[in-house]
């Protein structure tokens, strides 16, 4: 597994924090099987967050890359390797952004946030789809 000595001073050098989505890349395996260590991940900052999003939360002065999840009244960051423990959001946190897709080496971008045919909706989708091409 990677490590940075400051990946905080690097985000906050590097990307932009206002409304225009980045690219960050991923680095560890909290996040697998979705997401493999060293995928593209594109962060959406105005896209609002929600259960079961995949999320960039900076928590007590430290990035996450986690899956946002509500329940019973508290708030949790979940990796999906069951490796690593919850973290319970017990304090202030800022949300980054949500990721809205992703780019592994030599696979197709899943998108996470597709339009519904039928009704227009912006849907969430935890396992990633293809977009699909218009003709």
């Amino acid at each position: 597994m990677s490590t940075l000595d400051n990946p905080k001073a690097l985000f906050q050098s590097t990307c932009s924090t206002n409304s225009e989505p980045y690219a960050l890349q991923n680095i560890g395996d909290m996040m697998s099987p979705e997401f493999s260590e060293n995928c593209i991940i594109i962060v959406d900052p105005g896209m609002p967050i929600h259960n079961e999003a995949y999320v960039i939360i900076d928590f007590n002065d430290e990035l996450y890359f986690r899956q946002f999840v509500s329940e019973n009244g508290r708030q949790l960051l979940k990796c999906l390797n069951s490796s690593y423990d919850d973290i319970e959001l017990t304090d202030a946190f800022e949300v980054r952004g949500c990721i809205t897709q992703q780019k592994q080496r030599k696979q197709k971008s899943l998108h996470y946030y597709l339009l519904e045919k039928d009704s227009g909706e912006m849907k969430f989708s935890k396992k990633g789809k293809e977009k699909e091409v218009a003709p």
